[in-house]
Formats: C-alpha cells, structure tokens, sequence
C-alpha cells in the first residue's frame, strides 16, 4: 500500500508516531511544508542553480493557487509575491498531462496572513484557452508533453472496479454499513494516463457528511497481470469536522511536473477551515505523497 502517514509521520516527528489516528498524511505535509518556509531563508545560499518552474492550480473562472517550486526534481513550497511572478508574465496552460496554450498574468492578489482568506492568488487575462470550470495546471516553464491520449472516457467497467474496490476499504477501515450505499453514490471516478506506454490508472474519491461527522475517501487503483484492480494508494478519515479532519480530497489534473516521464497526480484537500493542493508521486509501484502546499484557511 502507497499511503504516506508513516513516512510523513516520521519527518515531522524525528521517527516516533504519535497517538492519534486524526493526525493524517496532509496534516503531516502541512507540518512539513511549514518547517519548510520557515527555513527558506536560511537555505537559500544552498538551493541549486537550476532554474525553477513555479506550478498553479487554475480554478474557475481565472484564478491561479500556488502548488509547488519544482527545482531539479524536487517539490519545494513557495508564496506568491511580486518577486515569483509578475504581472504581464506569460504563463503555460496543461490539463491532462498535455500542453493547451498560453495565458498572462493580470494582477496578483496577495492575502495577508491574519485571519481567514481563500488564499494569495494571481488573476491570468481571459479569454483563457480552456473551459471555464475545468481545473488546470499553470507553469512558469513548459512541461513535456506524456504523448499520450487525452480525455480517456470512464467506462462501466471502471466505475464498477471502482466500487467494488471502495466496498473493500471501507470493510477494511470498519466504517458503518450506512454510510456504504452514500459512499458509492458519492464516488467520483477519473481515468488518467501516466505514461506513454503505461496503462490507465483509476483516481476515486467520495466525501459525505452527517450531521457533525464526515467520510473521506481517496484511492489510486491500477489493474492487476490477473485483470482485475487493486489500490496502489490511499486516504480514509472518518470522524467528526474538527481542526484535524481531513473532510475533502479530490483529483485535480496530472502532469510530468518533473521531467522523469511519469506524470504526478494533482490533488485538492480541504478540512475544517483549511484548504490546499498536493502531489503525489509514483514510487515502488505504489505512489507516495511529497508535496503538500496549504492555500486558504483561518
């Protein structure tokens, strides 16, 4: 299994996990991404020379989120201020893993870090050459395009997989027989290509609520030599919608963000007053969570 918590755990707490299950893999990142920005300065003398390629979440209907700095492979956070991007800048549009045109940057809008905000974000000129509402990737720098088809349609046969798999997770984490049938109804399913010889990966996920309790699940599944589908990677938190609940999590887009010819999965979280994107990698046949950069919040 691909699931983060133990290694995340581990970086934040010198290697000891502590007692408490609500304490999940994007918490954990947060954590991480924190200690990160506080030491940026410090590490600054050290970073390598390789020019960076600032990466962006576009949400509807122009505005761009900071995800990550991708440096020589690496994920690094990084803010959004005058000196990493300027208005008129031009900037490049991917969605699926392909390149789809250009835009620029209009205006940036920096939010104080005092209270709650939906996060700094820049504002690109439209028209803008993909749909409105579509969630894009935006780049500083091109991304090589994986060369493989676009738009792959869901099937019946995914969508069955994909519950089936679900019923099994659940099962495994307990969760209340009730919440079964709402899960499934839930259940959104994409279908993405990695790499250009690779086979289609399945993306789910499903959040419901009641009353003060929430359900979360989030799964990658690839097919099996036997033909049948099994998750590579995982994310379940049932509980009530406190400050550590992790109470959405969503596909967004992939893209090779890191030039190794595999493309990363892009994904959107959000808990009790706290919202932000990640990047999951694909590692060991599995897949491993090394970014995860917070956006709005209180």
């Amino acid at each position: 299994m691909g699931s983060a918590r133990h290694f995340w755990m581990q970086a934040v707490t010198g290697g000891t996990l502590p007692d408490n299950p609500r304490m999940t893999p994007i918490r954990c990142l947060l954590a991480l991404t924190s200690l990160l920005i506080a030491t940026a300065g410090v590490a600054q003398t050290a970073r390598s020379t390789a020019t960076p390629n600032l990466v962006l979440v576009l949400q509807a209907p122009d505005r761009a989120f900071p995800l990550t700095l991708v440096r020589a492979g690496a994920f690094s956070p990084f803010e959004l201020t005058a000196e990493s991007l300027q208005p008129g800048q031009r900037v490049q549009l991917h969605q699926a893993g392909a390149h789809v045109g250009e835009a620029r940057v209009d205006r940036l809008q920096v939010e104080e870090r005092q209270g709650c905000s939906e996060g700094s974000h820049a504002v690109l000129a439209t028209p803008l050459p993909v749909a409105n509402g579509t969630p894009a990737l935006v780049t500083t720098r091109p991304l090589k395009d994986l060369g493989v088809e676009r738009g792959a349609a869901v099937t019946d046969a995914d969508r069955a997989a994909a519950r089936d798999l679900a019923r099994t997770i659940l099962a495994r984490h307990q969760a209340p027989a009730a919440a079964l049938a709402d899960t499934l109804a839930a259940l959104r399913v994409s279908v993405v290509r990695i790499e250009r010889a690779g086979p289609p990966v399945l993306v789910a996920s499903s959040h419901i609520e009641n009353q003060d309790n929430v359900q979360t699940l989030f799964f990658v599944a690839e097919r099996t030599p036997q033909g049948t589908h099994a998750a590579t990677y995982e994310e379940f938190f049932r509980g009530g919608a406190g400050a550590s609940a992790l109470m959405e999590m969503d596909f967004v887009d992939h893209a090779d963000l890191d030039d190794d010819g595999i493309a990363e999965l892009v994904y959107a979280y959000a808990g009790y007053e706290w919202t932000g994107y990640g990047v999951l990698k694909r590692h060991a046949g599995g897949w491993t969570a090394v970014h995860a950069q917070a956006v709005g919040g209180c």
